[in-house]
C-alpha cells in the first residue's frame, strides 16, 4: 500500500505562496520562539530570543568594569579636594553664572530689553544646572558610601560629602521661569480683550493688515531667536567655564560614575534655530503667497 504524501503545514504552504524568504523566516523564528515560550522552557527560549540582538559589547564592557572595580573611590586621596572644588565651583556658577551677559549691539534701541531677557534666561539655565549638578552630586555619594565597608576612611570621607550635599542642595532652587511666564500671560489675556475692542474694526484679512502681521512676526521671532541663542551662548561657555573641569575631576575621583551633568543650553538653542527657520523660511513664503492670493 503506498504511503500517502506528507501534509503540508500551512506555515510551510504560506513559504511556497509569497516571496521574501527573509521575511518568512524571520516570521518562522519568531513563531518557534513564541512557541517555546508558551510550551517547553519559556527561560530557554527568551535567552535565546534576546541572544539575537547584538552589538552592546562596547556597553557590556563598561558595566562588566563598574561591576569589577575593586574600590567605591577611584583616587580616595584627592576625592574631599575634588569635592570641596566641586562646591566652591557651584557656589561661584550660581552667582555670576548670568551676570552682565554681552549682548550684541545690532538690537538697537531693544538692547537694555534683550539685556534683561538674556540674563534672565541664562540665569534660569544657569540655575538649573547647578541645582542639578547639586542632587546629582548627593546621590552619587549616597549611592557609594554603602558600598564602602563600616570603619574604612571611604566610608567616612563619602558620608562626610554626603551630609554636605544634603545641607547645600536645597540652597541650588532652580530657575523660576514658570511663574513669571504664567503672569505674563494672565496680563496678556486682558490686555488683549481690550484692545480688540478698539481694532474690531479692523478687516484682518485685508492684504495691507496681513502683510503688517506677517512683517511683525518676522520681527518678533527674529527678536526672540537672537535673544534665545545668545542667552544659551552665555550660559553654556558660564557652566563650562566654571564648573566642567571641577566636575570633571570629581567624577574621576570616584569612577565608573559616568558623566557629569549637562547643561540645559541646547534645548534653548534648539528652540532658537526653529524660531530662526520661522523667520527666515515659512514667514516670508506664508507673505508672499499672501500677497499674491489675497
Amino acid at each position: 500500500m503506498d504511503a500517502r504524501p506528507e501534509k503540508m503545514s500551512p506555515l510551510d504552504a504560506l513559504k511556497e505562496r509569497l516571496p521574501g524568504d527573509g521575511i518568512l523566516n524571520e516570521l518562522t523564528d519568531q513563531l518557534d520562539q513564541t512557541r517555546l515560550l508558551l510550551t517547553a522552557n519559556p527561560e530557554a527560549a527568551a535567552e535565546a530570543a534576546m541572544a539575537r540582538f547584538t552589538g552592546e559589547a562596547e556597553v557590556e564592557s563598561r558595566i562588566a568594569a563598574a561591576l569589577a572595580a575593586p574600590t567605591v573611590l577611584a583616587d580616595p586621596e584627592r576625592f574631599l579636594e575634588a569635592h570641596r572644588l566641586a562646591v566652591r565651583a557651584l557656589e561661584i556658577l550660581d552667582r555670576e553664572g548670568s551676570r552682565d551677559p554681552h549682548v550684541s549691539r545690532r538690537f538697537g534701541p531693544l538692547r537694555p530689553i534683550a539685556e534683561f531677557g538674556a540674563e534672565y534666561i541664562a540665569e534660569y539655565i544657569v540655575k538649573d544646572y547647578a541645582e542639578s549638578t547639586a542632587n546629582a552630586m548627593r546621590r552619587l555619594y549616597s549611592r557609594r558610601e554603602p558600598q564602602a565597608p563600616r570603619g574604612t576612611e571611604e566610608r567616612a570621607m563619602l558620608a562626610q560629602a554626603r551630609i554636605e550635599m544634603e545641607r547645600l542642595t536645597p540652597g541650588f532652587n532652580g530657575g523660576g521661569i514658570g511663574a513669571p511666564v504664567l503672569l505674563a500671560g494672565g496680563a496678556v489675556v486682558p490686555l488683549m480683550a481690550s484692545l480688540s475692542q478698539y481694532f474690531g474694526a479692523i478687516d484682518f484679512l485685508a492684504k495691507p493688515v496681513l502683510i503688517g502681521m506677517f512683517v511683525a512676526l518676522f520681527v518678533l521671532f527674529g527678536f526672540l531667536s537672537s535673544l534665545l541663542l545668545g542667552a544659551a551662548s552665555v550660559a553654556h561657555r558660564r557652566c563650562r567655564l566654571i564648573a566642567r573641569q571641577p566636575l570633571t575631576v570629581l567624577w574621576e575621583c570616584v569612577g565608573h560614575a559616568g558623566n557629569p551633568p549637562r547643561d540645559g543650553s541646547r534645548m534653548f538653542a534648539t528652540v532658537a534655530v526653529v524660531l530662526s527657520a520661522l523667520v527666515w523660511v515659512v514667514i516670508p513664503i506664508g507673505a508672499v503667497v499672501t500677497y499674491l492670493v489675497a
